[in-house]
């Protein structure tokens, strides 16, 4: 009886392993049924949302979108001091505390308004890193707050185009008839080397100019002012500070814009008289290089980057007499020649 018993169980095992094959067999050879990705609150087009769309900026130190490769863990960032108003704006500073400080601005402030960011902090987005601390605005529903230069200048209106760039607040304004036409951060010289404070003139300009200083720095879209001394307004790298040789340094975009606009000296026939003056450009003040960046000082200091129109009146007033000297001439040389 007890080898029947064990026969008998032998047999229930091996016919129970068959029918659990069998069901695995079977089931393999079904289909595969794909579930259509609907829409969601979170995901409320059919998109993948580890998929980054090939149209939409990137800025470096942005989240990794590759699901293979892990993202580096996030920080949360806390504002090192309370807010404060400038106008209608209130301004936080913010520890960039990843390697991904990008990502944190974008976080912050939200993608549009990145380029923003980063001008109010004179830097471009190749000089993040992480640790630094950068000034962030509450709110962008103020865009007058964030003006660089004063709207109009009433003493300006008689000058056809004029340049200001603010040593103090590392600014610039390009000015037609004394109205605003463009406006921006800028980087003058370092403390070793800082650019004189005076009234300049546009004189020659090119596309890409090699450096007096080392023949490996390219100078984009150069405008020069001082002939002998070798300062141009040009594009190059914005770090945040005054950086340069004495020249000042724009985003690429202003500096081409500028290469454009402005007009350069006029000479003889021989090429090396100069018979007229180009456009003005008055560069003023002095950056203090014992405090924090004026911009960084805006959470506890609301008018640390103002520029009022007095001052800007004063200013063009104080350089008045030379500038329509020179205007003058041009206007006199244009006409002599039919140009």
């Amino acid at each position: 009886m007890k080898n029947n018993k064990n026969k008998n169980i032998k047999i229930i095992s091996i016919t129970a392993l068959i029918i659990v094959a069998g069901f695995v067999i079977w089931r393999m050879s079904l289909p595969t049924i794909v579930t259509p990705n609907h829409p969601t609150p979170e995901n409320p087009s059919n998109e993948n949302p580890n998929t980054q769309n090939p149209n939409e900026p990137t800025v470096p130190g942005e989240p990794n979108t590759d699901p293979n490769t892990p993202n580096q863990p996030t920080t949360p960032t806390t504002p090192t001091e309370e807010p404060t108003t400038s106008g209608e704006t209130t301004y936080k500073l913010l520890t960039l505390a990843t390697a991904q400080p990008g990502a944190e601005i974008i976080a912050a402030v939200g993608r549009s308004n990145v380029a923003a960011t980063l001008a109010l902090n004179r830097i471009d987005d190749k000089h993040l890193f992480q640790g630094m601390t950068v000034v962030i605005p509450q709110s962008f529903d103020h865009p007058e707050d964030f003006a660089f230069m004063p709207a109009t200048i009433e003493a300006a209106t008689s000058i056809p185009k004029l340049v200001i760039v603010s040593q103090r607040t590392q600014a610039f304004g390009f000015y037609e008839n004394g109205t605003l036409v463009r406006s921006g951060p800028v980087s003058s010289g370092k403390q070793s080397t800082p650019t004189p404070s005076r009234l300049y003139f546009a004189n020659w300009k090119g596309k890409e100019v090699v450096s007096t200083f080392s023949d490996e720095w390219i100078l984009k879209w150069n405008f020069n002012v001082a002939n002998f001394e070798g300062i141009g307004l040009h594009h190059y790298a914005m770090p945040g500070y005054p950086a340069s040789h004495s020249c000042v340094r724009f985003y690429i975009e202003d500096a081409e814009f500028l290469y454009n606009w402005a007009d350069q000296w006029i000479l003889d026939t021989d090429g090396q008289t100069k018979l007229a003056s180009g456009t003005p450009v008055i560069i003023y003040g002095s950056y203090n290089f014992s405090k924090a960046a004026p911009w960084k000082r805006l959470p506890t200091e609301p008018e640390a980057v103002t520029i009022t129109q007095t001052e800007m009146n004063e200013l063009v007033t104080k350089n008045m007499e030379t500038i329509q000297k020179e205007q003058t001439k041009r206007e006199q040389v244009i006409a002599a020649r039919g140009m």
